[in-house]
């Protein structure tokens, strides 16, 4: 019995789903492939749902005139706009969310939601392994749900609750500010230069041959690679002190 209770499946399980459906977050982030919404705050009221929404675009403005214009938004409130971001508050149609799905479900969203390129990235927790495949097998049989793939699962101990605890009120919404702040070119020979293992010890990998696999020059790889570490790394002590 006891061994029972330890198998993996009977455990909670923290997951991160990456989902596409009929969304005005999807749609809108579809169309401007280079804007980022982030929802911080919801509330569901009858059939509509009010949700607080950091977005992050070259052209904010042109991005809510979407929003405005889109079939399921109801409303839209700016409360502050720069260049390149806004705060805002959107009332909208209750129907599509994935909140709605969740509410049928014992599993709980852990961090506000990230679109990006048509997609909803969500990290969720489920009590076990079949209440998680419960809740994808209900995405993807939902006629308004195109597509959901999962990403990542992490089975928790009991230990992990205090380092989860901490992760979530210091490391989430850091990480994610600092994957805001590089470009998609900065992102993308980062993330070769670790799976490359540039990183690594020793390296796996120089300068000179990360380059000629991008066809970059080695000077403009390093440069992309230098604006990178400078963005990351201080949001990633920021982090460590915190844990």
């Amino acid at each position: 019995m006891e061994e029972e209770k330890q198998k993996p499946k009977n455990r909670p399980v923290l997951f991160e789903l990456d989902i596409n459906h009929l969304c005005w977050f999807c749609d809108i982030t579809d169309r401007n492939p280079d804007a980022t919404i982030v929802s911080t705050l919801s509330q569901v009221e009858g059939d509509r749902i009010t949700n607080v929404i950091q977005l992050n675009s070259p052209d904010p403005k042109k991005d809510i005139e979407r929003m405005k214009a889109h079939p399921l938004v109801k409303s839209v409130q700016v409360l502050t706009m720069s260049q390149s971001s806004a705060l805002l508050v959107v009332v909208s149609s209750y129907k599509a969310m994935t909140y709605k799905l969740l509410h049928h479900t014992n599993v709980k969203m852990l961090e506000s939601p990230v679109t990006r390129a048509g997609v909803d990235s969500e990290i969720l927790m489920a009590p076990s392994d079949k209440e998680m495949r419960e809740l994808i097998t209900r995405f993807s049989e939902h006629k308004d749900y195109a597509d959901v793939k999962l990403k990542k699962k992490k089975y928790l101990n009991p230990e992990d609750a205090v380092s989860l605890s901490a992760f979530r009120t210091s490391g989430f919404f850091d990480l994610q500010s600092a994957k805001q702040l590089i470009t998609p070119k900065q992102l993308e020979i980062f993330q070769l230069a670790c799976d490359y293992g540039y990183y690594d010890i020793p390296k796996k990998i120089s300068i000179e041959e990360l380059a000629e696999k991008t066809g970059l020059s080695p000077s403009t790889l390093a440069e992309h690679l230098r604006k990178a570490e400078a963005k990351l790394l201080p949001v990633f002590w920021k982090v460590m002190k915190k844990l």
